[in-house]
């Protein structure tokens, strides 16, 4: 089995976008900025991804055919013209029947509260000073910055795969190990989980929680 890993997100930098907005206030292109350069994203033309500007900053709404709506709170808090990701929500068409069972809002910027914190590929995430969750999604490679058993952070996932117990998830683990500085979980060669800063026995199941 590789354990080798290039794609692995190796740094905290948070994925930054930028927006070009007309005079009458209208989001009309979209950049990512990767490896420090602007890259063109294109906005769906069939009006399920609609941009709008208000005090919280830039609000993207994208909906999903039979999921629901997800909406994504952009901002730039320094005033650089460069936005970072702040929150994002799902409004389900059927919560019952949804991929997803957490419906609350997911957060990217820490605070002093006790937060649900979204984890994305590409960038560290971090939470405050509170007892955070920090919400898995997506099968990537994926880090957490400041996990702390010792002050109630937990891990959840809640990716629509289908998972519907710890036992399910543990049998797809294929690797676990500490390189010296951080904790590593693999889920084959394309999936994994990095805590950074954690030592083997500072992490257990226990402070794992499987929603689907």
């Amino acid at each position: 089995m590789s354990t080798g890993h290039d794609d692995r997100p190796s740094s905290g930098d948070r994925k930054g976008y930028q927006f070009t907005i007309n005079d009458d206030g209208e989001v009309v292109e979209v950049f990512e900025i990767k490896n420090g350069v602007p890259e063109l994203k294109p906005i769906d033309d069939d009006g399920t991804e609609t941009y709008a500007v208000n005090e919280d900053g830039v609000v993207r709404t994208d909906e999903e055919l039979g999921i629901g709506t997800e909406i994504t709170v952009y901002a730039d808090e320094d005033g650089d013209g460069t936005y970072f990701r702040v929150s994002e929500q799902w409004a389900l068409d059927s919560p019952e029947e949804g991929p997803f069972r957490f419906e609350g809002r997911l957060v990217y910027s820490p605070t002093d509260d006790d937060d649900h914190v979204g984890v994305r590929g590409g960038e560290d995430c971090r939470g405050g000073q509170g007892a955070d969750d920090f919400v898995i999604r997506e099968a990537a490679h994926l880090r957490i910055g400041d996990f702390n058993s010792s002050e109630d952070n937990f891990i959840i996932f809640d990716t629509g795969l289908g998972l519907t117990s710890i036992e399910q998830l543990a049998s797809f683990v294929t690797n676990l190990h500490h390189d010296g500085q951080d904790f590593i979980v693999d889920f084959g060669d394309d999936v994994s989980i990095t805590l950074v800063g954690v030592q083997p026995d500072q992490i257990s199941w226990d402070d794992v929680s499987v929603l689907s």
